[in-house]
C-alpha cells in the first residue's frame, strides 16, 4: 500500500473515531415535549380569589382577628412581642410600617390537587384526611417574618361537621419550597364554634400552629396496597399528573411517575374507599383527560386512555372537585 493510500485510510478511520467518541453528545429523540410548567400554569388558576387575602398594617396593631372570604379565621396576639426578623431579632409590629399578613387556604380536594398538597403524611406516606389547609406568612417591608420563641398564631377552619382525632400537621418542605409531605405535631386541633352573623354559629376547628402550612388531618388507618395507572407510551412524567382523589374524605394522592415510563403508582392506597382516579396531561398544543370512578383493593394497575380535552373544560373539572 503507498503512502497515499495509508494516509487516507488513517483519515477516514479519525474521523469515524471522532464521529462514535462524541455520540454520547447527541441528543436523544424523544416522542414528547415535556410540558409539566404548562399545567402548572393550568392549575394554578383553579383556587378561586377567596382562597388567597392579604393583610396590611402599618405600625402598632391591637389584638386582631384576621377573617378570609373562605370562613378562615387568623388571631394575632401581643403583637408587639409576635414576630422577629431571620437572624432572630424581636420585630415589634410599632417598628414595622409595611406589615402584611398573607394568608393562602385550600379547602377543596381541587384546591389541594391545584396547590400541589397532598395529604400524604411523613414520614411513610400514610393517607391523611384532611379538614382544611392553611398557609400564614408575615412580612415587614417586604421581608420575611417568623415567629418568637414559644409564640404561635390561632387558626379557625370552618367545617359542616366536626370528627374526633384531628391534629394539627405542619407542611415539609424541599429545597425549592415545594410540599412533600406533613409532619405530625402530636398538637390537638380542637373543636371550636364562632359567630358569623345573624344569629348564626360556625363549627370547625382551632389550631395552635406556626407561621407556613398548617393542616387540620388525621390519619386513615387501613390496610393499604400498591395502586398503578398505566397510560399510551406518549404520556410521563414529562407532561403529566396523576392523582387519586377520594370521595368521602378530603384526600388526595398524587401518583409517582418517571421521565421514560407510562406508568404512575401510589404505593400507601388505603383498601376499600372510593375514589376518582384523575390524569391531566399536555402534549403539544392539546390538553388530555381521565376521570374514572374506582373503589381501591388489593395491588392494581389498570390501563386507561387519557381523552382530549380543552383547558377551559380541564380547569372547570378541577374546581368541581
Amino acid at each position: 500500500m503507498n503512502r497515499l493510500k495509508k494516509t487516507l485510510l488513517y483519515t477516514l478511520l479519525s474521523t469515524l473515531a471522532t464521529v462514535w467518541g462524541c455520540r454520547e453528545d447527541v441528543e436523544e429523540f424523544r416522542p414528547y415535549t415535556p410540558a409539566l410548567e404548562d399545567l402548572g400554569q393550568l392549575f394554578v388558576q383553579a383556587p378561586g380569589a377567596s382562597t388567597h387575602t392579604v393583610f396590611s398594617f402599618g405600625g402598632s396593631i391591637p389584638d386582631t382577628t384576621l377573617t378570609t372570604a373562605s370562613g378562615v379565621r387568623v388571631f394575632l396576639a401581643d403583637t408587639e412581642n409576635l414576630f422577629a426578623d431571620d437572624a432572630g431579632t424581636p420585630v415589634p409590629c410599632s417598628t414595622c410600617p409595611d406589615l402584611k399578613i398573607t394568608v393562602t387556604t385550600a379547602l377543596s380536594k381541587g384546591d389541594l390537587m391545584a396547590r400541589r398538597l397532598p395529604t400524604i403524611s411523613t414520614p411513610g406516606g400514610q393517607m391523611l384526611e384532611s379538614v382544611g389547609v392553611a398557609h400564614v406568612q408575615a412580612t415587614c417591608n417586604g421581608k420575611n417574618l417568623t415567629l418568637l420563641p414559644n409564640r404561635y398564631v390561632k387558626i379557625q377552619l370552618p367545617a359542616a361537621e366536626v370528627k374526633s382525632d384531628m391534629e394539627v400537621y405542619t407542611g415539609a418542605l424541599d429545597g425549592q419550597n415545594n410540599l412533600t409531605g406533613w409532619n405530625s405535631t402530636t398538637t390537638t386541633a380542637f373543636w371550636a364554634e364562632w359567630p358569623i352573623g345573624g344569629g348564626v354559629q360556625q363549627t370547625g376547628y382551632e389550631l395552635i400552629a406556626q407561621l407556613g402550612w398548617s393542616n387540620c388531618a388525621r390519619p386513615v388507618n387501613e390496610q393499604t396496597a400498591t395502586f398503578c395507572v398505566t397510560l399510551p407510551a406518549q404520556f410521563s412524567a414529562l407532561n403529566t399528573r396523576a392523582f387519586l382523589v377520594f370521595d368521602n374524605i378530603r384526600s388526595v394522592a398524587e401518583m409517582k411517575g418517571d421521565d421514560n415510563s407510562s406508568e404512575f403508582c401510589f404505593e400507601a392506597a388505603p383498601i376499600g374507599y372510593p375514589v376518582k382516579i384523575v390524569v391531566v396531561s399536555k402534549t403539544g398544543g392539546q390538553y388530555w383527560l381521565v376521570q374514572k370512578p374506582w373503589e381501591l383493593g388489593q395491588s392494581t394497575n389498570l390501563t386507561l386512555s387519557p381523552q382530549p380535552m380543552s383547558d377551559k373544560d380541564v380547569l372547570t373539572f378541577i374546581k368541581s372537585l
